[in-house]
């Protein structure tokens, strides 16, 4: 009787054993968190999070273009704001649903932002209740040179004066002389001087006589 009770057991077990191992495991839902606020300080660069349940964020980075990006397993997307725009290190901040339960948050960096992953903080506020996170990047902000060359202007190259042996002869005739002796060495062109002769004959008109009159004459008639 002992015998068949023993046997009767060992059955049940195997019998369990093998319901347990070809039956399709059952997973266990973990509760499905949702994202409730945000909020950056532009001048402390930190992002702060708020979840409705437990959710261990994660985060990486990429380069081009440079960027921080921060996953939020199995949470929902709430009602938040999902893109806002800065001025500084960190340009925009926009928030998204990658999939059913992956809710992304990416932070899109300026050009010229240097930044290293071990630099990068991510923290819960309670170690208990791990429902509200800091990111703190620690970037160190060198704006790309931005600052226009000045053309630099060339002058022409300066031609040498030509010095006083490279000037031609210059010859001016004397006043009263039949024979010019050249000047050398003049700066100033030959100067053309009309003879006496030139002159009596290039007067456009000779001049006339102007008659004097007496008080108490008549005037004389002008002929015309």
């Amino acid at each position: 009787m002992k015998t068949r009770t023993n046997q009767i057991l060992l059955s049940i077990r195997v019998s369990l054993f093998g319901l347990i191992a070809f039956t399709p495991s059952i997973s266990i839902a973990q509760p499905i968190a949702q994202l409730n606020n945000w909020e950056f300080h532009p001048k402390s660069q930190q992002l702060k999070i708020s979840l409705s349940a437990t959710a261990t964020p994660q985060y990486f980075q990429l380069m081009q273009p440079p960027r921080i990006v921060l996953d939020l397993p199995n949470t929902k997307l709430g009602k938040v704001l999902t893109q806002k725009e800065y001025s500084g290190a960190i340009q925009r901040i926009r928030i998204s649903q990658l999939n059913a339960n992956i809710t992304r948050i990416v932070l899109d960096l300026a050009p010229g932002t240097q930044l290293q992953t071990n630099q990068i903080q991510l923290q819960p506020l309670s170690r208990q209740k791990p429902t509200r996170w800091v990111l703190n990047p620690h970037i160190t902000f060198s704006p790309a040179n931005s600052l226009l060359t000045t053309p630099s202007t060339s002058l022409p190259p300066s031609t040498n004066l030509t010095t006083n042996s490279q000037q031609p002869l210059i010859t001016v005739p004397p006043l009263n002389s039949q024979n010019p002796s050249p000047i050398i060495n003049s700066p100033l062109p030959p100067a053309m001087l009309p003879t006496p002769e030139e002159n009596k004959n290039s007067s456009p008109n000779n001049p006339k006589e102007i008659p004097i009159i007496e008080f108490g004459q008549p005037l004389p008639s002008q002929k015309f």
